[in-house]
């Protein structure tokens, strides 16, 4: 190449790359490092008159409060939240720095999910931290999350309320703007081993009864089955000792708003040491809502006759009483609405464990929702 040709070439190199640069740092709004900014100084030190939490934004306000009984969501009438997530909020807070400046254009904030919460089509959070007395501790809007790649920090794009400079700032904590994920998930959880006997009652009545004689039976026998009528196989319904294994909720309301009176699946299940869990199951706008209730009854097996494999998932009778008072105390004045794999389970009927059977219309499914299945009532 001739020398004339390589410094031509060059030129044209440099103006490419230039033209990159600028492309990539409008695009990514390459970062400049500054020294560390602590925006709450001071919080650290005052974490424990962290009292309220505040999440607003698109989708409504979340309110997390402290009270004496523990952490709860003032929008769902005081339902308890997962505290480990309240606390990482406030001691995120206390901890956090401020280590890149980011853009201070507004018409680029949305990029970062920092733009005003109130904005049209806004993906940002407002977070207030507050004490006892209402007094305001901390206040941040939040953006999206980055996950930290080749070695950098996870954290988040925020900005405080009313200035233009956009930051990010390394953070292990998260905000959910779904409530749900702020309360405590788990309903109930009952030991597989222990189910003896799982009853279902479709809202036309027909009626489903399995049951284990002992818990070392392999499967689970079926009573009253229709004469000429054939399971699908012995194991056909083993999974249905799961039916409480982990039952979560999707969302949760008093039951004295969630009418339970129109189109109710029922559910009862009884465990070999005397506990008996009881569902009813409704169809809320598409979505299956559940309450329970929990008693007791004699223990169908004598625990201390069992062999140490079984006699360790069992319980002893004034545990099995305990227990379902402190069911009854934890979930008596609430709905939930749960999976819909879960309440298949409860609701399902005796058709779908038999040979060349569908379920008649209305009753359960395995399936879930859809017609035959929880749902096709459409209550309202």
């Amino acid at each position: 190449m001739k020398p004339r040709a390589l410094v031509n070439f060059a030129v044209v190199t440099a103006v490419v790359t230039a033209a990159a640069l600028v492309a990539v740092a409008d695009r990514y709004w390459v970062s400049e490092t500054t020294s560390v900014v602590k925006p709450f100084p001071g919080l650290l030190d005052h974490i424990n008159d962290v009292a309220e939490i505040d999440v607003t934004g698109q989708a409504g306000k979340t309110t997390i409060k402290r009270t004496e009984s523990g952490w709860v969501m003032v929008e769902k009438q005081n339902y308890p939240v997962q505290a480990e997530k309240a606390k990482a909020t406030a001691i995120g807070f206390g901890e956090m720095e401020f280590t890149e400046r980011k853009t201070t254009r507004p018409n680029k904030f949305a990029r970062l999910g920092v733009e005003d919460p109130d904005g049209k089509g806004a993906k940002s959070r407002l977070v207030t931290l507050k004490d006892t007395s209402g007094k305001t501790m901390a206040r941040l809007i939040v953006g999206e999350k980055r996950e930290g790649l080749l070695g950098e920090k996870n954290g988040l794009y925020v900005r405080r309320p009313g200035e233009k400079q956009a930051w990010f700032a390394p953070a292990d904590f998260d905000i959910p703007t779904d409530q749900a994920v702020w309360l405590k998930p788990q309903i109930i959880q009952i030991n597989a081993k222990r189910i003896a006997r799982i009853t279902t009652i479709q809202p036309n009545g027909d009626k489903l009864v399995i049951y284990k004689e002992t818990p070392q039976a392999a499967h689970f026998a079926f009573k009253d089955l229709p004469p000429g009528k054939e399971l699908k196989g012995d194991a056909v319904a083993d999974d249905m000792d799961t039916i409480l294994t982990a039952i979560d909720l999707a969302d949760v309301a008093p039951q004295s708003e969630v009418e339970f009176t129109k189109t109710v699946w029922h559910a009862e299940i009884e465990t070999f040491d005397g506990l008996v869990i009881k569902v009813d199951l409704i169809d809320k706008k598409g979505k299956p809502w559940a309450r329970f209730n929990a008693s007791t009854e004699k223990a169908m097996i004598d625990r201390d006759s069992q062999p140490q494999e079984i006699r360790k998932d069992l319980r002893t009778p004034d545990e099995v009483v305990n227990e379902a008072a402190e069911i009854n105390a934890r979930l008596g004045k609430w709905a939930y609405e749960i999976e819909g794999v879960r309440a298949a389970k409860l609701e399902a009927p005796l058709q779908i464990f038999l040979q060349n059977e569908t379920p008649s219309a209305g009753a359960g499914s395995m399936g879930g929702f859809g017609p035959g299945g929880l749902g096709g009532s459409g209550e309202p």
